[in-house]
C-alpha cells in the first residue's frame, strides 16, 4: 500500500486537495485506490478495508512505503507499526512491512501505480463529490485490471485467478 499523490482537483464545484492511496498485489499487479481529503489512521483502515474487499481477501505482507499512519518507528526490516495499526492487521490476518529506504524494487512497485493514476484517471478529471470520485475510481481499476499489460505479459485479472487461491479469505 501506499498514500503518496497530493494533487489539486475539482469536486463539487470547488477545487480540493486530493491525497491517493493505492494497492497493487505483487503477483497480478492488480490495482485498487481511492482518494480522500485527508489520509490519517482512520482514512488508512478505511482504504485498507476497501481493498481487501475488493481482492476478496489479502495477502499474509503487506508492503507499505514507510509511512507515518502505520510507523511508529524504524524503517525497513526495524519498522515497528504504531499499536493501533498493529490491531488492525492482526484482526484481518496480515502483517506490515516496510521496505528499505532506497530499495528501488519495492519502492518502484509502490510508487510507479501513482504516476498511473494521475496521468491516466485524475488528469483533467471533475467529480460532484467524494462518492463519485471513488465510484469512478473503482470502475477505473475494474477496466485497468481486465486490460492486457505488456510489462507482465498477461491481464492482471487473469493472473488474479491464480493469485487469489494464496490471499487469506476475509
Amino acid at each position: 500500500i501506499n498514500e503518496n499523490i497530493i494533487t489539486t482537483m475539482e469536486i463539487g464545484g470547488k477545487k480540493r486537495k486530493v491525497q491517493t492511496a493505492s494497492a497493487v498485489l505483487c503477483y497480478s499487479r492488480m490495482l485498487f485506490f481511492q482518494c480522500y481529503p485527508t489520509f490519517q489512521r482512520f482514512d488508512c483502515k478505511v482504504f485498507l478495508t476497501d481493498a481487501l474487499r475488493y481482492f476478496s481477501g489479502g495477502a499474509v505482507r503487506v508492503m507499505i512505503d514507510n509511512t507515518h499512519v502505520v510507523l511508529l518507528h524504524g524503517t525497513g526490516r526495524e519498522m515497528v507499526p504504531v499499536p493501533e495499526m498493529a490491531a488492525f492487521s492482526e484482526r484481518f490476518g496480515f502483517q506490515f512491512v516496510a521496505h528499505a529506504i532506497g530499495n528501488a524494487n519495492r519502492s518502484a512497485r509502490v510508487e510507479r501505480p501513482f504516476w498511473f493514476i494521475e496521468n491516466n484517471f485524475l488528469a483533467g478529471r471533475k467529480f460532484s463529490s467524494w462518492e463519485e470520485l471513488n465510484q469512478q475510481a473503482r470502475g477505473w481499476c475494474d477496466k485497468v485490471n481486465s486490460t492486457y499489460k505488456k510489462h507482465i505479459r498477461a491481464v492482471p485479472r487473469e493472473l488474479f485467478a491464480v493469485e487469489r487461491l494464496h490471499l487469506k479469505a476475509l
